[in-house]
């Protein structure tokens, strides 16, 4: 597939005002529009019914990564006026992280970003033209490094909530009841959907099975699917899932229930690892035409144009069955990406 095909599959005007910038509350009265793929109707329904769609056996995986405090606002001087941001994404050592800055020229023509009095990150020189940069951070205080950098950091909501500057809301909203493992710096947003009274009801009164694996998510869910024309794939992401959890899933598909993956990134994990047993990273690419392995339903939010995620949603629905879900989701007043309403696909 070309990248303009790409480009043409997962397009759609996506107004600023149908972007949630909280989360529904309570988690599970958040809309959920349930598609089925086999005869292609649609229904309008909330999370909370969503015990009505499944059964005993069936098993629901969740992701239970954490997300870490990883964006930093900071100056490039002591009089506070040449403001820039930095994102972490993949620690090397407790203080030798690379990152996303912006703006990146300046932060690398400079050199040395401050963040208040008592932590600096100064930037490692390379011959990169990429939009990462490596920097060492430095505090005058005497706690350890990773304490001062947690401290300055805030949690790492998209720009497009709130020009991502999170408050002490987000400390709660964007942290899944799941987290547990540190390492990402977006949230597995379709499970900010699910509270401790929803997951009672699936799991006493339904009897569906609960199975959680690991990756941490980086910036998939964010940076566009074309970079100057150009494909980009989604990138390589650390994750975890246990021959324990492959053993509870083949259990279930015996037993005559599904795989109901919570998430994309849950889809990437459970399907990476079903190509290469016991890998930790992956850089799977999930595109129109894929052939699903251990995935068997998917429960996802409404993705932002032109990001890898909505690809992979495609290569579940058809693009009919995927303009028709979200032109219907725009029309019905869902809201829509990481707080937004979101979608069962059976």
């Amino acid at each position: 597939m070309s990248d303009v095909q790409i480009l043409d599959a997962y397009t759609y005007d996506l107004p600023k005002e149908r972007i949630a910038q909280r989360p529904c509350h309570p988690a599970d009265h958040a809309k959920m529009l349930v598609v089925d793929r086999a005869t292609g109707a649609i229904q309008d329904r909330s999370f909370y019914d969503l015990p009505q769609f499944l059964s005993a056996n069936d098993r629901l995986v969740f992701n239970d990564t954490r997300v870490i405090p990883a964006r930093l606002f900071g100056t490039l001087d002591s009089s506070g006026q040449a403001a820039v941001e930095l994102l972490l994404l993949e620690k090397i050592t407790d203080s030798r992280w690379v990152c996303i800055g912006r703006p990146l020229k300046k932060i690398r023509a400079k050199g040395k970003v401050r963040f208040g009095e008592t932590l600096w990150a100064e930037v490692i020189p390379d011959d990169s033209s990429t939009e990462r940069v490596t920097v060492e951070f430095y505090t005058s205080e005497t706690t350890h490094i990773s304490i001062a950098i947690a401290a300055h950091g805030c949690m790492p909501i998209p720009p497009y909530i709130r020009g991502g500057k999170g408050d002490e809301l987000d400390e709660v909203d964007y942290q899944t009841i799941f987290a547990k493992n540190p390492g990402s710096v977006a949230a597995p947003t379709a499970s900010l959907h699910f509270n401790e009274e929803l997951m009672q009801r699936l799991t006493l009164e339904v009897r569906c099975d609960v199975t959680r694996i690991t990756l941490h998510v980086g910036t998939a869910s964010f940076l566009p699917v074309l970079d100057n024309g150009k494909l980009r794939p989604p990138g390589s992401e650390r994750f975890h899932v246990t021959d324990e959890a492959v053993s509870e899933m083949v259990k279930s598909k015996e037993a005559g229930g599904r795989v109901i993956a919570v998430g994309t990134t849950v889809v990437r994990a459970l399907e990476s690892s079903a190509q290469v047993a016991h890998a930790d990273a992956t850089e799977l690419f999930i595109t129109p035409g894929y052939r699903f392995q251990r995935v068997d339903s998917v429960i996802t939010n409404f993705h932002q144009p032109g990001t890898t995620h909505l690809l992979l949603v495609e290569a579940l629905l058809g693009r009919e069955l995927l303009a028709k879900a979200y032109q219907h989701a725009l029309a019905s007043d869902y809201r829509f990406l990481s707080y937004g309403d979101g979608m069962l696909i059976l």
